[in-house]
């Protein structure tokens, strides 16, 4: 999450959605949300990464809309201008699981590394309850919905429309930045991935994501 109390914005980082750019591109507008502060752990100990900065970013950085409404003054929710993108479900899985495989240090790259491919790596994502493990939710709808599945934010950009739908938010916020391009998982067309039985097994599992978003494979 990153909150502006000079423009007023709140944005909703769903993972894998060009986040860390459009964090990037607004973090000289943004401030760390008081209600939310917790002190920073160093990111090195010892010579190692350590463990509790990547807990403590994952925090900050995947915050629900849910718990901020919850814990923001309620002026201050309701009249900042609230933003999040969402992509593809089908398109999303294949950028998580490469993702995963390009990150040595995620917590479950030794797992997936072990898959057979793609396919088990689905299975695996169905069966598992946080399969991610770095704040983000398994359903990119849980960011920005409320207990009852509504929408709680004002704006849901596409991924597939980002730069587009990002100057849109600029525009409403007045604001004149690009986007740079970060941490941008390297795969093929994700269609060609899929087989009838994994492209289903997606369409069930997050079929609450694709219907609130109105995705299709295609």
């Amino acid at each position: 999450m990153l909150i502006s109390y000079t423009h007023k914005f709140i944005f909703f980082h769903v993972a894998k959605v060009a986040g860390l750019s459009i964090r990037n591109a607004l973090q000289d507008y943004t401030q760390e949300p008081e209600k939310f502060k917790i002190k920073r752990p160093a990111k090195i100990l010892d010579g190692k990464p350590n463990p509790f900065y990547a807990v403590w970013d994952a925090f900050l950085t995947h915050i629900k809309a849910k718990d901020a409404q919850q814990e923001l003054p309620e002026n201050v929710y309701n009249n900042f201008y609230k933003f999040a993108f969402v992509r593809n479900p089908w398109d999303w899985q294949v950028s998580m699981y490469y993702f995963i495989l390009k990150e040595t240090g995620h917590v479950k790259y030794e797992l997936v590394k072990s898959m057979s491919g793609f396919a088990e790596y689905l299975e695996w994502v169905v069966e598992t309850d946080n399969p991610y493990s770095k704040g983000a939710t398994k359903f990119q709808k849980d960011t920005i919905t409320d207990n009852d599945d509504k929408i709680i934010v004002d704006f849901v950009g596409r991924y597939e429309n980002l730069n587009q739908d990002f100057q849109q938010v600029c525009k409403v916020l007045n604001i004149e930045t690009t986007l740079p391009v970060i941490n941008k998982t390297v795969h093929k067309d994700y269609r060609s991935y899929y087989t009838p039985k994994t492209q289903k097994i997606v369409a069930e599992h997050f079929k609450k994501d694709i219907e609130l978003f109105g995705y299709t494979f295609d």
